[in-house]
């Protein structure tokens, strides 16, 4: 069966669908402007489940785009050309920005850029000036005491989640290498290197979803404790998150080979923490070659999203070691739970808060744009 025709015409159908809220964000929205009287921002066009789709068609379509097969060439036309319409129409409304994640989906439009960077100049350069603002929106969030930026700047928290190691992470990476900035490539290695600091449990290291050194600080008068931890340790989309930031880092540095002292430092320190962060997987692998929603529970159900997103940051490790594991390999065992319909079952739902995660499981946004990674 040809997986890829089928996920492509799913990821594009869902990047689709009109971005108004579900009736439980729309109740969220509703309390917090008449009952806690603050603001909201406008229906944000550029969420991550939607950077997903994007960065798993824009990926497929660029490694699809000289296949033999005519059906996956167009399919991979098909792809491109729908991400390119979803940030055409984004960039036409002035490119607005509201969250952290949102810079998930400069991912796919840095990789677009890269694929005009020598047949259309003019589209790459108004790519890369759009990028130049994404990068501009992280620069102006407050950060930690440490430089790294708290996933919801605005409400002062302080809390840094392992979800924005892969949706900001990789973007400073490939915007750095593309634009020869080693400030963004510092940036990112700051980023992950001080997270993963605080966020690897120190016994069996899998990650904490969060934490936090403001509030770890507020309690003890300001003195310099260890992070305040928060959420499940070991949590699968966690684990996949910081994966998925890792290979797609991965990714960026073979495609842009480092040359600058910082550049390379980066490239080390990604590629130490890839290996670590892999070898550390690879002990609470199922025997199905998934990861469970709790990694090193084993009474917990098989996540196909997190295992994506965990299988890509491996694929990464393995090609970049040259270590010969097929291609095919990587979504083997993901294959039972994709339908013909490019529907990607098994996922758990979105995570409505710090340890507020969902016993629900189904096909996602993120299932099936992380699904396309491994094909």
């Amino acid at each position: 069966m040809n997986y890829y025709r089928s996920l492509t015409e799913e990821a594009v159908r869902l990047l689709d669908i009109p971005d108004e809220p579900d009736i439980y964000h729309r109740i969220r929205r509703w309390a917090r402007v008449h009952i806690k009287h603050e603001s909201v921002a406008p229906i944000d066009t550029m969420n991550w489940p939607k950077g997903c789709l994007m960065c798993g068609l824009v990926y497929q379509a660029r490694m699809k785009k000289g296949a033999d097969n005519t059906v996956d060439r167009a399919a991979s036309i098909y792809g491109m050309a729908a991400v390119q319409s979803h940030i055409d129409k984004w960039i036409a409304a002035e490119a607005p920005l509201y969250f952290v994640d949102d810079v998930l989906a400069g991912q796919a439009l840095l990789m677009l850029a890269d694929f005009y960077k020598d047949d259309d100049p003019e589209t790459y350069m108004r790519y890369m000036k759009v990028a130049d603002g994404i990068m501009k929106f992280l620069y102006d969030h407050d950060a930690d005491a440490e430089g790294v930026l708290p996933y919801r700047p605005a409400q002062k928290t302080g809390q840094i989640f392992a979800d924005s190691l892969g949706m900001i992470v990789p973007f400073a990476v490939l915007y750095g290498l593309m634009k020869q900035d080693d400030d963004a490539i510092g940036f990112a290695r700051n980023q992950i290197t001080y997270a993963m600091k605080h966020l690897a449990d120190p016994e069996i290291g899998l990650p904490w979803h969060v934490y936090s050194l403001d509030e770890a600080s507020a309690e003890t008068g300001g003195a310099d404790p260890e992070a305040k931890i928060y959420g499940a340790l070991g949590w699968g989309r966690a684990l996949g998150w910081i994966m998925y930031g890792l290979g797609a880092s991965a990714w960026a540095f073979d495609l842009y080979p480092p040359k600058t002292p910082e550049a390379i430092r980066s490239s080390k320190t990604f590629t130490a923490l890839l290996d670590q962060m892999s070898d550390i997987a690879l002990q609470f692998r199922r025997e199905d070659g998934l990861f469970g929603s709790i990694i090193h529970d084993p009474e917990t159900p098989a996540d196909t999203s997190a295992s994506a997103m965990i299988l890509y940051g491996i694929k990464q490790r393995d090609y970049r070691a040259e270590r010969g594991v097929k291609r095919e390999s990587y979504i083997d065992p993901i294959l039972p739970y994709i339908g013909s319909d490019g529907k990607v079952k098994g996922a758990q739902g979105e995570c409505m808060g710090i340890g507020q995660y969902s016993d629900t499981y189904g096909s996602y946004p993120w299932s099936v744009g992380m699904t396309m990674l491994l094909l």
